[in-house]
């Protein structure tokens, strides 16, 4: 077991029933619950208090991964036959036509802003307190962390309430543009910069340190472009530098091991994770919406699979058998733990990447069939199955910024026109191939043939299911792209963000719909 979710569960077991993620006010005796004289003084202490913050990042596994995966072309989500309908939600999602009472879009809202509530929250019981370097700490790395969650409801929704009290001002905020949320988190980041944690241990592990906070800001930077209008390059090439710089961060030598139920402190690339066990920190249920039926088998599994998610084929087709980071992908032949051919329901379990076969009349369906629908799809084990799960939970971490990413956007930031030479870019990206195709001087880009596009497919390769897939093709201008199934859907640019939910909408009148949505 992992001893620091151990020890972190401790730590806010008992807060945890005294907060909700709610937006909302705080219950008045909860102020007076502490004074001067009990106030947490110990960095444990600190810890617990703060705890909520954190548990609420779980949900980025959610609805938020859903809403950012579910539209791309990493993935498609079929019904098949009976299975996956849903409602026709991932229908929806597939094919750009979500509405504003869209089930994911409305979860993923609620998630995001849920999370930003409890953040402020919990700043205003820390602003009454004397000062001290740990009281700056905390609030940096909550303040940090709120600009975060604003990151991620900026990326999806565009525009955005923004609110940072947790009083009588927080009610029925109004709508500011995309360009005043990126602005805040901007200044947030950079101001509280100073007083984060430059350490890399077990302690500091899931709370955002200095770096994971260049991270972010190297993200924001680039897409400055999509969520301004105007581009910056440079500050791109400026933070993921001082990542690199720092010394803290090293590739892992094995690709996959950074992703295994064992993942945790002890990885050497990982800059900012979210910690989950399947007892204490549950909400990891990926590996339930890829594997087959059958591969309970295979992982010796105590629950039943759900046999959903798989790939597009042409972005399978993305990957080169010799490259190491294929093997994230299960295709072919299957096999149960004794390393027989896998059999589910007299059926032999051989799963094509390309048997997409619709039913007659039907835009979605491929079919229930144990031998054809069913068996359709390369499924992704990335994050690979956790044998010891607990009620469909798993305890592999999930990585939300690593150094691959920060060489992959310095890279791209300087063939845009950032600072920095070509060469530098290639070495960047080579220090990925090399791990991918080791041994294999053949696969390096050179000068000549790195180019955007390259990149592009990189971080494909690199970072499935990391949740940067449609904000890659957003920036790339792919967005609108037909897809497996889906029709090119050019004249809807619109759609390159999120409506704001209607529920939204009906609690608050100083909300405004995103254009094309009214």
């Amino acid at each position: 077991m992992k001893t620091y979710i151990k020890k972190f569960s401790l730590l806010t077991a008992g807060l945890l029933l005294a907060f909700s993620q709610s937006c909302t006010k705080f219950d008045d005796k909860m102020y007076s619950a502490y004074t001067e004289d009990n106030f947490p003084k110990t960095p444990a202490q600190f810890v617990a208090l703060t705890g909520p913050v954190y548990t609420a990042a779980r949900g980025y596994f959610g609805d938020y991964f859903d809403l950012q995966t579910a539209g791309s072309d990493e993935v498609v989500i079929p019904t098949r036959g009976g299975d996956w309908f849903d409602g026709g939600k991932w229908r929806d999602m597939h094919f750009h036509t979500w509405s504003t009472s869209h089930e994911v879009v409305r979860n993923a809202w609620n998630w995001g802003f849920n999370a930003i509530g409890t953040c402020n929250r919990i700043l205003s019981i820390f602003e009454q307190t004397e000062e001290s370097e740990l009281k700056t700490q905390t609030m940096a790395e909550i303040k940090t962390m709120r600009a975060w969650y604003y990151y991620l409801m900026m990326d999806a929704y565009g525009n955005l309430p923004l609110v940072t009290t947790f009083d009588d001002r927080a009610d029925l905020p109004e709508t500011q543009s995309r360009a005043d949320i990126f602005n805040f988190i901007a200044t947030e980041l950079e101001e509280n910069l100073q007083y984060l944690s430059e350490e890399k241990s077990e302690q500091t592990y899931a709370r955002p340190t200095k770096w994971m906070a260049h991270s972010l800001l190297a993200k924001l930077y680039l897409n400055a472009q999509v969520y301004t209008g105007t581009a910056q390059w440079d500050k791109v090439v400026e933070h993921a530098d001082a990542v690199i710089e720092s010394g803290q961060y090293t590739l892992e030598g094995d690709y996959l091991a950074q992703f295994m139920p064992d993942n945790g402190p002890s990885n050497t690339e990982p800059i900012f994770s979210i910690p989950f066990d399947p007892a204490r920190a549950t909400g990891n249920q990926l590996f339930n919406k890829v594997l087959h039926y059958g591969h309970r088998l295979t992982y010796g599994l105590s629950v039943n699979t759900w046999n959903g998610w798989s790939a597009q084929p042409a972005y399978f087709d993305l990957f080169d058998e010799e490259d190491y980071r294929t093997q994230q992908w299960l295709s072919g032949q299957q096999y149960d733990a004794t390393g027989q051919p896998l059999v589910f329901n007299g059926v032999n379990v051989i799963l094509d990447p390309y048997a997409y076969a619709l039913l007659p009349g039907s835009d979605f369906d491929i079919g229930g069939d144990d031998n054809i629908g069913r068996l359709a799809g390369a499924r992704n084990v990335k994050y690979y199955p956790d044998k010891d799960q607990v009620s469909n939970n798993a305890g592999n971490d999930v990585v939300v910024y690593r150094l691959a990413d920060v060489y992959l956007m310095k890279a791209e930031a300087i063939l845009r026109g950032g600072a920095g030479s070509v060469t530098e870019a290639v070495d960047l990206v080579n220090e990925l191939r090399k791990r991918g195709f080791p041994g294999d001087a053949s696969k390096l880009y050179t000068a000549s043939n790195l180019t955007l596009d390259a990149i592009y497919k990189e971080r494909a390769l690199e970072l499935t299911f990391e949740v940067t897939r449609r904000t890659d093709m957003i920036r790339f201008g792919h967005w609108e792209d037909a897809m497996l199934f889906k029709p090119a859907n050019t004249g809807e640019t619109y759609k390159r963000i999120f409506p704001i939910p209607q529920d939204a909408i009906n609690t608050n009148e100083n909300l405004d719909q995103n254009p094309g949505y009214n």
